[in-house]
This record gives C-alpha cells, sequence and structure tokens, in this order.
C-alpha cells in the first residue's frame, strides 16, 4: 500500500489523498482519515487521535489499521517517523533494523534473534528520530512478534501454540513473546533475502535509501512531512553502515553470530 494524491495547491488549502483503503483530507488543522467502504472515521489535530463518524461501528481489525496509520501521522508531527523493518537489540544496546520485502525472513529472525537473548523493537516496522547529536534513534514500534508454525522443527515450541481469537495471519504465524526494548541507538541497517547461500554484503548509502524508500511508501504521505521523512531516512544510512544478507535456514541458529561479526 502506498500513499497517492497531490499536494496542496496553496499554502492553507486543504487537499485529499488515498493511502490503501482509506481517503483522507489534509488541512491546516490536521488530517481526517475515512477508511473504506465501512466509513469509519479518525482525525489527526495538533498531536492527538480522535474518533469521528462511524468509528465505533467499524470491525476492530479495521480500527486498528486506522489507528495505526493515525499513529504514523501523529508521530510524523513530531519528527518521529515509520520504518518497514524489524528492529532488535544486541546484549550491548545497540539497534539493529532487519528490512525487506514481505517473506524476506524479517519477523524470523527477529524471533531468532529474541531466543538468544536480544530484545524486540517492532515486528514489522520501527520508528526512527535524530536526537540533538545527530544519532539515530529507533523506537520501538508495538505490534505483535508473529512466526510461521510451519517453523516449529526448528523453534519446537510453536508445535503447541494457537493464534488467539480475533489474530487472523493469512502466512499461518501465530504472535510469539519476546522481551521489548524501548529504544536504542541504531548501528546497522540489514536488508534480507532468501538465498541459496548465506552472503553478507555491503550497501552503498545511495542503494540502502532506495531500498527504504521503496519499502517505507509512508515516506511519500502528502501530509506535509515528507521531506522531513525522506531526511530522515538519508541520515540513517549515511550514519550507519547497511548490508544485504542473502541467508538460508542456517541463519535460523547462526544469526547473532553473523551479526555480531560485522560488529567486531
Amino acid at each position: 500500500m502506498g500513499p497517492a494524491g497531490p499536494p496542496p495547491s496553496a499554502p492553507g488549502s486543504a487537499f485529499a489523498w488515498r493511502a490503501g483503503p482509506i481517503d483522507a483530507v489534509t488541512d491546516d488543522t490536521g488530517t481526517t482519515l475515512r477508511l473504506m467502504p465501512s466509513g469509519g472515521t479518525l482525525r489527526v489535530r495538533a498531536g492527538r487521535l480522535s474518533r469521528a463518524e462511524g468509528y465505533a461501528a467499524t470491525p476492530r481489525p479495521d480500527r486498528q489499521f486506522l489507528a495505526r496509520v493515525g499513529a504514523i501521522i501523529r508521530l510524523r508531527g513530531l519528527g518521529r517517523f515509520h520504518v518497514h523493518a524489524a528492529g532488535v537489540v544486541d546484549p550491548r544496546g545497540r539497534a539493529w533494523l532487519l528490512a525487506g520485502e514481505n517473506g524476506a525472513g524479517k519477523s524470523t529472525l527477529a524471533y531468532a534473534l529474541t531466543r538468544a537473548g536480544w530484545r524486540l523493537l517492532g515486528d514489522d516496522g520501527v520508528i526512527i528520530e535524530r536526537d540533538r547529536t545527530g544519532a539515530i534513534l529507533a523506537h520501538a514500534w508495538r505490534e505483535p512478534l508473529a512466526v510461521s508454525r510451519a517453523l516449529a522443527r526448528e523453534f519446537p515450541e510453536l508445535a503447541g501454540l494457537a493464534a488467539p481469537p480475533g489474530f487472523v495471519d493469512e502466512r499461518d504465524r501465530v504472535p510469539v513473546r519476546a522481551t521489548i526494548a524501548q529504544r536504542a541507538p541504531v548501528t546497522a541497517v540489514v536488508f534480507l533475502s532468501r538465498a541459496d547461500a548465506d552472503r553478507l554484503l555491503p550497501l552503498s548509502p545511495a542503494d540502502a535509501l532506495a531500498l527504504l524508500v521503496k519499502q517505507s511508501a509512508w515516506v511519500l504521505m502528502p501530509d506535509g512531512n515528507a521531506p522531513a521523512h525522506l531526511d530522515a531516512l538519508r541520515a540513517l544510512v549515511e550514519r550507519v553502515p547497511c548490508f544485504r544478507l542473502e541467508h538460508t535456514p542456517r541463519q535460523l541458529r547462526a544469526i547473532a553470530d553473523t551479526l555480531l561479526g560485522v560488529a567486531a
């Protein structure tokens, strides 16, 4: 899903745009989000989210999706930006972002790392911001870590897990427990892809930025904060090393050593 729509034609004008099933209108006072076809509405005003017409009658999963988009817009106004990546914190307190397309292994390898004692920032998203020194901090983005039950051979504890009521996942994943971290400085960004052999390759800042923009369509959201979001992503890839990890099932056991070997 990618936001789309024209920029405002003049300062103070209202303009309409769309993000997947959400119709949005942004003006001087903020943004109104309407989820179609239910019509459930959420408003983002002065850094706050407020429910509006049809919200209470909207099914819970749709309300959660609407609130997620609203939170992303709210945080953008505070200089904090969503990145489509899993986030984990190593034993030394350093955040690692595991980026990639859906199915690249972000959740699976994040879970493997939490089993090795690392802490979780997010399964499919994290929030980044620049601190006063220019360092990039990653903040937790609270969504359940979900892992496929097909991995029970590697992770036996998955065999007895069942999805809770209301949790639906097309890939037959189930939520799992993980120790949560609140924030940590980012030490590296690793782009994942499945392959026939394990290879860890350096990426240039330009290539890394292109991948982040492609995978994090919220950077294009026309709410007035797109330039700041893009600048934050650019600062991220210029300040920390970026890599491409082509991985096999071997990384289910070796991923902590692979990443810490880079840090060393």
